[in-house]
């Protein structure tokens, strides 16, 4: 296989992948957030606010860098060509990733805290505490990855990470990427089902004292199931791309007696990992959601019924109207 048999298969995988993530992407996160805004409406809700804050970050996400990536196969990105774009535009990536991400723990945080027998530790799960943690993730999510701004640029001709920050930057994805986020979800989700299991399993003695008892409605379990489901897919795309970095930082020193098939391999395989394997993360949410969650997916089916039942009514007051004007 030569050179340029992979780099043909890098350039078809990006014209065939990256505008199926950008449609399914567009499409499930709009339902998503319509469907979390009617379940917001319905009932104060702490985990679907933070759910729906992360299907918002998402669905920026894949409208500015996937986007900018699927334009990057056929042209020069302004990214390569403009310093500052090129600052921004990693920047502003890792910005609504990292926003993206602490949604994520803060609703894994917030199931945990529901489920808890500590009455303390479940005045977590309130909405105004929610909205308070909202507003410090994107304070934070801004704060955070300034230092992005001086670790790229586009000296070398091309938009890509300083030789000089190689160690801050891959430091920077291991531990705020692929060993944090992953950590906490997994310990929080785990935490939750544990206490979930408790609550089954305990026997209340009759005439008791009740005062501690935990009742969890079935929308909070819908949810606990649906962040479980995105847990997962998380994990699976998400952590590839930091175990990339380090191997790019570890292989520094050999670069040079690289062949020219060996750095075509793995710029094919840096490409499957990052941008595809790593947005599809935010394309899928709405995807798993479905598949982990019924209610969810008779909440969209719902949305349909309401807008075809809307249209009738419509029509059939317009008929009135008219016939009405007629007599």
């Amino acid at each position: 296989m030569s050179v340029a048999t992979i780099s043909n298969i890098r350039l078809q995988l990006g014209h065939c992948v990256i505008p199926i993530l950008l449609a399914l992407g567009n499409f499930g996160n709009f339902f998503t957030t319509w469907i979390l805004i009617r379940t917001l409406k319905q009932r104060a809700n702490s985990c679907a606010l933070y759910l729906l804050c992360a299907a918002l970050a998402n669905w920026f996400v894949i409208n500015t860098v996937l986007i900018s990536s699927l334009y990057g196969l056929d042209h020069v990105e302004p990214i390569h060509i403009s310093n500052v774009l090129c600052k921004l535009r990693w920047y502003g990536g890792h910005v609504l990733f990292m926003a993206s991400r602490c949604f994520l723990i803060a609703a894994c945080v917030d199931r945990w805290a529901l489920c808890s027998q500590n009455i303390k530790i479940r005045s977590f799960s309130q909405s105004k505490i929610a909205l308070r943690v909202v507003s410090f993730i994107i304070i934070s999510s801004i704060l955070v990855p300034i230092p992005l701004l001086f670790f790229f640029d586009n000296s070398s001709g091309r938009c890509a990470i300083n030789p000089s920050y190689n160690l801050a930057y891959t430091s920077f994805s291991l531990t705020l990427i692929g060993i944090l986020p992953p950590s906490l979800m997994i310990l929080f989700t785990f935490l939750a089902r544990h206490n979930l299991t408790m609550i089954r399993s305990r026997v209340q003695p009759t005439g008791g004292d009740r005062t501690h008892d935990i009742h969890i409605h079935k929308r909070d379990h819908d949810l606990i199931k649906m962040l479980f489901g995105e847990v997962l897919v998380f994990c699976l795309t998400t952590c590839p791309f930091p175990c990339s970095t380090l191997y790019n930082f570890l292989t520094i020193p050999i670069k040079s007696y690289k062949t020219p098939i060996r750095l075509a391999i793995e710029s094919l395989i840096n490409f499957i990992i990052q941008p595809l394997l790593t947005y599809t993360y935010c394309c899928t949410q709405f995807y798993v959601y479905g598949f982990f969650c019924k209610s969810f997916r008779t909440d969209f089916l719902e949305i349909f019924h309401l807008q075809r039942t809307n249209r009738v009514k419509q029509v059939t007051a317009e008929q009135t109207v008219g016939q009405k004007e007629k007599n």
